[in-house]
């Protein structure tokens, strides 16, 4: 199951530190990968990681999109705009950017715990069988 630790208090997600609070979850939503992609990632995860106005913020500006659901999860994914957003932050060039340091103390603090910050464990998504054809098939 996968387990995170959320910070007590929201930063605003048009700032420095709510965008680095973004770019956080979403590394830690792909697995804490150095790189971001296109992989998909828990809507349940990343609304617990940045705040549901931030999730919704993102997906009205088009940088991320839904996917399909696992039982009853979204999944998400950031598109080529959400990518192009991230790299823009972190390379200062974007109307709200983020100091790569601070993504990484955050997703220290997020993977580890830290002060003021809670244990949130997730459930495991239920496994997903495809058939011969690539058809997912009820579980």
């Amino acid at each position: 199951m996968p387990t995170f630790f959320m910070p007590g208090k929201y930063e605003k997600h048009l700032t420095p530190d709510g965008r680095a609070r973004t770019l956080a979850a979403f590394h830690l939503a792909q697995g804490n990968t150095d790189n971001l992609d296109g992989s998909e990632m828990r809507r349940d995860v990343l609304t617990a990681l940045m705040s549901p106005s931030a999730v919704g913020y993102w997906l009205k500006m088009g940088w991320l999109e839904k996917t399909r659901k696992i039982g009853a999860t979204q999944m998400l994914r950031l598109t080529g705009l959400g990518l192009q957003t991230c790299s823009n932050s972190l390379a200062g060039i974007a109307p709200v950017s983020a100091y790569p340091e601070t993504v990484m103390n955050k997703r220290r603090f997020m993977s580890q715990g830290g002060p003021g910050h809670t244990k949130t464990t997730f459930p495991d998504l239920p496994e997903i069988h495809i058939d011969n054809s690539g058809t997912p098939l009820s579980t």
